[in-house]
């Protein structure tokens, strides 16, 4: 198919060039290498008391004194990364960015099978050049999330109810964001009088928590703990940041558009409980809310929204992609 071929063309042609934008996947190694190399554990020790390590002076200085805030599935998974690329600053950021330009060309397929326009769905996500400079090109962690978010769609949407539910704890055991779409599907399924798969969700989520608490102990129930540095500071092009440059106080700002956040959550919970869970809108008003707003963080939106036919939420996708482009390319 043309669609798929032109997506891998534009989703892998960053792969040619360094790191780009971010240091986030050297972030990811070293949180990596604290388990695998030091054998210490990165939700209760900071990078900061390994400072010799290679990947130290390459992550970003913001997490130098930071336990990770990833969930343990991505946790576990970047020990495996350490321990297998060693002390090579350049394996570990090709490999990262190799698994996210994976993981947004499974998007696109996944994409390309639910979507009813099959086609259309498919370049609405691979043809994005905001995904292909921030996953190939930075090696970013949310196009995992995303494509076992769509995995766990196109799962039920199968009829593989129990491994739907699995899919969905693996979602949220890479980054705690995808557990605001669930009750959204939840009442969306009871609604249609759709069965779900609660027994393969328990088991994997039991799984996952006793596998984590083996190896870190409960200290990765905390891992959110660190994103409040997060919130007080806040993201240049967050929303409640460009408020907070017109002179309202930062604080403000953020607790304004968080009751935003919880009304527009109300009425999408309202749509859900009628029959329709409008996962784009979702992700795309959290997007408009929170402090700390990322360009990669768009994926989010373009995803869910490739899939569903919500004509309001791709329009909102696409003005959210050319809003934080200039971010991700100064012009």
């Amino acid at each position: 198919m043309p669609v798929l071929a032109i997506a891998a063309a534009v989703q892998l042609a960053p792969l040619a060039a360094p790191v780009l934008l971010s240091t986030d996947g050297y972030t990811y190694w070293d949180y990596g290498r604290i388990g695998a190399v030091h054998d210490a554990n990165p939700y209760a020790d900071n990078p900061s008391a390994f400072p010799d390590d290679p990947a130290y002076e390459r992550m970003g200085a913001d997490w130098r004194d930071t336990t990770t805030v990833y969930g343990p599935v991505f946790t576990l998974a970047s020990e495996g990364h350490a321990a297998v690329v060693g002390d090579s600053p350049a394996a570990a950021a090709w490999v990262y960015k190799a698994l996210g330009a994976l993981a947004v060309l499974v998007l696109t397929g996944l994409a390309a099978f639910l979507g009813r326009e099959k086609a259309f769905a498919a370049a609405f996500v691979g043809w994005n050049p905001l995904l292909a400079v921030h996953f190939a090109g930075g090696g970013h962690n949310d196009a995992w999330m995303m494509a076992l978010v769509l995995g766990a769609l196109a799962l039920g949407a199968a009829g593989r109810r129990q491994w739907a539910g699995a899919a969905w704890v693996g979602a949220v055991a890479i980054k705690w964001v995808a557990l605001v779409f669930l009750p959204l599907r939840a009442l969306e399924a009871r609604a249609q009088g759709r069965r779900v798969g609660h027994l393969g969700f328990a088991a994997a989520a039991a799984v996952v928590a006793a596998v984590a608490t083996w190896r870190y102990g409960g200290g990765w129930l905390e891992a959110l703990g660190p994103l409040a540095k997060n919130v007080r500071e806040g993201a240049n092009y967050s929303f409640p940041s460009r408020l907070s440059s017109l002179g309202v106080p930062h604080d403000a700002a953020v607790a304004l558009f968080a009751v935003l956040f919880a009304l527009a959550y109300l009425w999408l919970l309202r749509h859900a409980w009628r029959g329709r869970a409008r996962l784009a809108l979702c992700a795309e008003f959290l997007l408009l809310a929170t402090p700390w707003l990322i360009a990669w963080y768009a994926v989010w939106a373009v995803s869910l929204a490739a899939v569903e036919e919500d004509r309001t939420a791709r329009l909102l996708a696409l003005g959210l992609c050319a809003y934080l482009l200039p971010d991700a390319v100064p012009l």
